[in-house]
């Protein structure tokens, strides 16, 4: 007899990470839009040093990291470690029966329907949505998309894994699993998501954007064209251009995907109330968002192939910063417009 399991929502973005999917199954399972709660906040955030090689990175302190991603909605994360004396995996269940999916960090060189299987090393998240005595039932929505069993022991070997330095994938090795999990869960009312919200949202994240940054921190468009512009001084070959070139590539994926995200919940909220300029505004993040691609991918490159485009990359830059200040003034036009149907 097979067994079966009830499944759980897979969602995914072409420009998203397993952090938005796997937060995403989360809220769909407990009964909310991820659009509207990962899609409403938009930002540029980065701190030196602070990076880790994790697929699922990003820059959340002082906040959890679901409560960074989700600023205009109580959805609050905490990171456990199952390391009690009894089943590692008890918690998992535990948390399970209480009705909470838990999102498990793990290694891809130990999942069975990862491409990377038994050939590359990297950091990864999943929901766990069911344990029996012999499988781990796992949803993971970054392509090829899987939701089923695994053997225990596989789910064990990627979830205490060391994800060694990996010369195959210099961005997300080196970070070890330690058998950690984050618990992500709304914890109060979900805000009526009126014109007069969406006002609010979009002329706070605006002034975000265009505040200056505080000591320590590089914020907005002044940190984005500061961190943008210093890429480029590390002698090329260096381990402090390497250094700085695979940071690119880890940070930027989830504030890439964020702006997706955005564009997309602006879409929704401009057919929604029938307002065209948030349409407009829609369009304009979206180009932001994609103008992340040649930043990222001109990083990547030059990292992995020591084949440094200083030109390029900064011609690329200059767009992403010319792209950023047209939306925002998009954005301002289109808040104007929502306060009127307020």
């Amino acid at each position: 007899m097979i067994e079966t399991a009830p499944q759980v929502q897979l969602w995914t973005r072409d420009l998203g990470s397993c952090l938005h999917g796997t937060l995403a199954t989360v809220l769909l399972h407990d009964g909310h839009d991820p659009v509207t709660v990962l899609g409403a906040p938009w930002e540029f955030r980065r701190r030196a040093g602070a990076w880790t090689t994790e697929e699922y990175y990003y820059l959340a302190e002082p906040d959890s990291l679901a409560k960074r991603l989700a600023l205009y909605h109580p959805f609050e994360s905490t990171w456990h470690r199952s390391d009690g004396p009894g089943d590692v995996l008890d918690e998992l269940r535990d948390a399970l029966a209480a009705g909470v999916l838990p999102i498990a960090a793990v290694d891809n060189f130990h999942l069975p329907f990862r491409p990377a299987f038994h050939d590359v090393h990297a950091a990864h998240l999943v929901v766990v949505y069911r344990i029996t005595d012999t499988d781990v039932y796992v949803s993971d929505a970054q392509p090829p998309a899987f939701q089923g069993p695994i053997p225990i022991a596989d789910f064990l070997r990627s979830w205490d894994s060391a994800n060694p330095a990996h010369d195959a994938d210099v961005f997300f090795s080196s970070s070890p699993s330690d058998r950690r999990w984050l618990h992500a869960r709304m914890r109060g009312a979900v805000p009526e998501t009126g014109p007069a919200w969406l006002a609010r949202v979009i002329r706070d994240n605006v002034a975000r954007y265009r505040a200056a940054s505080p000591a320590g921190t590089e914020t907005g468009v002044e940190g984005l064209r500061r961190y943008l512009g210093g890429l480029c001084a590390p002698e090329p070959g260096t381990e402090a251009a390497d250094a700085a070139l695979s940071e690119l590539y880890v940070i930027s994926w989830n504030i890439q995907a964020q702006a997706g995200l955005h564009a997309e919940f602006l879409r929704g909220q401009g057919l929604r109330w029938r307002i065209p300029e948030l349409a407009e505004a829609a369009a304009r993040v979206d180009a932001v968002a994609h103008g992340w691609t040649g930043v990222r991918m001109t990083g990547a490159h030059s990292r992995v192939w020591q084949r440094h485009r200083a030109d390029e990359l900064r011609a690329h830059s200059a767009e992403l910063i010319r792209r950023l200040e047209v939306a925002l003034e998009q954005l301002d036009l289109a808040a104007d417009a929502v306060s009127r149907q307020a």
